[in-house]
């Protein structure tokens, strides 16, 4: 099997190299080895390789500035998957798209499935809820899978701020009125590739389960890494950012249960094995 991995550089594409490497014909490509609005370019990258699956983690995933910089969100998030979904039909292979629990308004307070309707708040929301369409219109083979509150080793995350902030104050101001589900990186290649492995094509919610709040979980990755530090509760309205959040975003992997495919476990058993693998890294960067 030959596997394109679009940016490889970000926390995702990077899991994804180092999970395939020796499994399959694997190139990969940061963004600055291959542009995904660089639409001639991308296609003739494809048709040179010809590969089986292309997986676009090529993203702009900074939430306030894309409130800002919507153009650019809207290139990346939006016409960078059309780009890519179509250069990926014209050599028959399967795209997959990675969207985000933002495309969600948080209104409903119950765990969001795959057949309730989207309703964006933000701009990086808009921008990859219309990714996801504009995949799915210009190849049928597509796969797309909604993550949330991803974390990982590689690349700037929650987890790895919270640790940096954590090293430099005494206390921590994080807020408690969001609620979301923290996934770990390893876990969204694993499932991602049963799924490529069983040829399932459409739309999936892939998460880890259970839910928490950033608070909460700031607390935990204190208490985890084993630093002394106090974290204080506070709400979304006291911080000065740009862009709308929903105060609910846990998603249910709904498809994958009932088709009997989810591998995804809890958040709580997912991220004590990150820190158990990685402690050491993460308290020298």
């Amino acid at each position: 099997m030959k596997i394109i991995v679009l940016g490889a550089n970000g926390q995702l594409g990077w899991e994804y190299s180092k999970f395939l490497n020796n499994k399959v014909e694997l190139f990969t490509f940061s963004h600055s080895e291959l542009d995904i609005l660089n639409f001639k370019e991308v296609i003739r990258k494809f048709e040179e390789i010809t590969p089986d699956v292309v997986i676009n983690c090529a993203a702009y995933t900074k939430v306030d500035q894309a409130e800002e910089n919507k153009h650019l969100a809207y290139q990346i998030n939006t016409i960078g998957a059309k780009n890519v979904s179509f250069a990926a039909f014209k050599v028959r292979a399967k795209v997959v798209y990675f969207s985000t629990d933002y495309v969600f308004d948080g209104i409903k307070k119950l765990s969001y499935n795959e057949f309730d309707k989207p309703n964006p708040i933000s701009v990086y929301g808009k921008s990859k809820l219309l990714g996801e369409v504009y995949t799915r219109k210009h190849n049928p083979n597509n796969l797309i899978l909604r993550i949330s509150w991803l974390y990982g080793i590689h690349g700037s995350n929650f987890v790895k701020n919270i640790i940096k902030l954590a090293k430099e104050k005494g206390k921590l101001k994080v807020v408690n009125d969001q609620v979301g589900t923290p996934t770990y990186t390893l876990d969204v290649v694993r499932q991602t590739w049963q799924l490529i492995q069983d040829d399932s094509v459409g739309l999936y919610h892939c998460s880890n389960t259970g839910q928490t709040n950033w608070f909460e979980f700031a607390k935990k990755i204190i208490e985890q890494i084993n630093l002394n530090r106090r974290v204080l509760p506070i709400k979304t309205d006291e911080l000065p950012v740009l862009a709308k959040r929903p105060s609910f975003s846990v998603l249910e992997n709904y498809l994958l249960e009932i088709e009997n495919k989810n591998i995804m476990r809890s958040w709580e058993e997912a991220f004590n094995d990150f820190v158990n693998k990685y402690k050491k890294e993460l308290l020298n960067k």
